[in-house]
């Protein structure tokens, strides 16, 4: 049909086609990153669809786009205009000399859609379909337009958005049921109204009147389920959240992270059970045996794989373990390098039920390893707070020698050490960043903490950090064992504010290295001989060796015992 005729053959004297910057302005702000599926119930002969297809042309993907419209001439041409067959031949003839020959009043081929359209329907007020749309487009009859858009909100019940033009009387006068309950939806939705003067005006057919171009989005709505609810009636399950455990215990959270982690098991089970009974019904061909349409699949990485109950099963069981080795209060006392080694084994233990009694062996194997490793890590950080960074011109001052047992090596850590950092000071703003730095200082505190065993108020390092920074103070921060100053030029300069904790720590490396006579802490100072004295006055001085004998249950004590368990009981 030639499209010149469309207004005479026309069944409705309300057809107004959308001009081409209205259509422009209607489709302004959809994002089309979330759009594949389209509605156009009113789709006169496709003047919406062109901007449409226009915008189509610099997507990823292409648009699976649905219309509707009740004037069978003007389907025709819709059926004509935008057809996948009519864009192919339209190809063909561009593979000619002339590639900018233009087709059917100056219609480009680049303004129709890849995969042509469907002309589902002619009435949308009697339209239903199980179908999906993320986008309904529309500019229905001005006389009928409020009906329209109520049915356009009950097609996206379950989701979706909606852009519709209509007479602005319709939203401004609510004379009618119709309009009223229209004016409830639209308010109950929180839709967006732009009133537009003379957008008809210079129209293919002009009027004067004023639209409303209305804008609806509709979240998608909390799905039940039944087979979850009545797990949660027979397991008397009460619901938490894995990744929120600020008010629960580790022991509390443990109990409730198992009884989630068995509703979840069940609930995929029964899942898989229901798929299996309905493939026989849900199949490609009335024949038996055929294939099923659905299909039930599990990602495992990149991929998604046909799901088996043992898949699924390491699949819970690995979220689960996951989650366990992220939580703070579980590995919070373990160093980064203890905790990135547990990380890795989460391979390992998904094929492990998440039970307490492999949470307890878990547990038991922790504490074994932390109080094995527990020598090393405090090696490292004596090093680390003394010799390791005396390379670096600013922290030559860091080791403090003295006259050690049979050595002249001997060092220890005094009451500042300055460490070496990068990274802390952002390159383009200058602000320093409390995650670097919390990186830098949280080893520091566990290792004083395994000395301390919690004896020591607690300061929240993470926030001390972050509400510093946040108000432009990088020097003096208080932290739990020390106050820190940063600086841009790459140090940390920490001063600690807990002296009798760092003898501690200076008298368990001196004693672990040989530093100190094998009689310290076992004869008075009076008993020792010429020799032994010689090293204890260069270590600490007589009076403080007298204070370590007078608290030793506190400075000889050893390290490892139950102020490093993971968990007790």
């Amino acid at each position: 049909m030639n499209t010149l005729t469309y207004v005479e053959n026309a069944q409705t004297s309300e057809f107004y086609p959308t001009p081409c910057e209205l259509a422009k302005k209607m489709l302004e702000d959809v994002d089309w990153r979330y759009i594949r599926t389209i509605l156009e119930p009113s789709a006169g002969k496709g003047d919406i669809l062109r901007e449409i297809a226009r915008v189509e042309k610099n997507l990823y993907n292409s648009l699976d786009v649905d219309c509707i419209e009740l004037d069978p001439n003007l389907r025709q041409i819709l059926k004509y205009n935008f057809s996948a067959e009519r864009e192919q031949k339209m190809r063909d003839q561009l593979q000619g000399p002339d590639r900018r020959t233009k087709y059917d009043r100056g219609t480009e081929l680049e303004t129709f859609f890849r995969d042509g359209i469907h002309v589902i329907h002619d009435d949308f007020l009697t339209f239903n379909s199980y179908k999906r749309y993320d986008l309904i487009v529309m500019n229905p009859p001005f006389s009928t337009g409020d009906k329209h858009l109520l049915k356009a909100l009950e097609v996206q019940r379950y989701g979706g958005s909606i852009v519709c033009i209509l007479n602005a009387e319709t939203i401004k006068n609510p004379w009618s049921a119709t309009r009223k309950e229209l004016k409830r939806q639209l308010a109950k939705y929180g839709a967006k109204i732009q009133y537009v003067n003379g957008a008809f005006s210079h129209a293919e057919r002009q009027t004067d009147v004023e639209i409303a171009i209305v804008r609806v989005h509709i979240d998608a709505p909390h799905e039940d389920s039944s087979i979850w609810d009545k797990l949660v009636q027979a397991e008397k399950y009460e619901d938490f959240s894995v990744e929120d455990v600020t008010d629960l215990e580790v022991s509390d959270y443990i109990k409730a992270a198992i009884a989630r982690f068995n509703m979840e098991v069940k609930a995929g089970l029964e899942i898989i059970r229901q798929y299996r009974a309905l493939q026989p019904y849900i199949t490609s061909r009335f024949e038996e045996n055929a294939p099923g349409i659905l299909k039930l699949s599990m990602r495992a990485g990149r991929h998604h794989d046909d799901v088996t109950v043992n898949s699924y099963i390491t699949g819970i069981r690995f979220k689960y373990w996951k989650a366990l080795l992220a939580n703070p209060k579980f590995i919070g006392k373990l160093t980064s390098k203890l905790q990135d080694e547990y990380r890795t084994q989460i391979d390992r233990l998904k094929d492990y039920d998440f039970t307490e009694f492999n949470i307890q062996t878990l547990v038991a194997e922790m504490n074994a390893k932390v109080k094995s490793g527990i020598e090393d890590e405090i090696e490292v950080m004596f090093d680390r707070l003394t010799a390791e960074h005396t390379w670096y011109p600013e922290c030559s001052k860091n080791r403090h020698y003295y006259n050690g047992w049979k050595t002249n090596a001997a060092h220890k850590i005094g009451k500042k050490v300055i460490i070496p950092t990068s990274g802390i000071f952002s390159s383009w703003s200058g602000l320093p960043d409390a995650y670097r730095a919390r990186d830098v200082l949280e080893d520091i505190e566990k290792i004083l903490n395994y000395f301390d065993g919690h004896m020591t108020r607690e300061v929240d390092l993470w926030r001390q950090l972050q509400t510093h920074f946040a108000a432009g103070i990088t020097q003096k921060i208080e932290c739990r064992f020390f106050d820190a100053t940063f600086y841009k030029k790459g140090t940390v300069h920490l001063t600690f504010t807990c002296p009798d904790l760092i003898e501690r720590f200076n008298i368990h490396a001196a004693q672990h290295r040989g530093w100190l006579p094998p009689s310290y802490g076992k004869k008075s100072y009076t008993e020792m001989d010429t020799e032994e004295k010689t090293v204890v006055d260069s270590f600490q001085g007589e009076a403080a060796y007298n204070k370590v004998l007078t608290r030793a249950a506190y400075f000889l004590a050893p390290v490892v015992g139950s102020n490093v368990m993971l968990l007790e009981g």
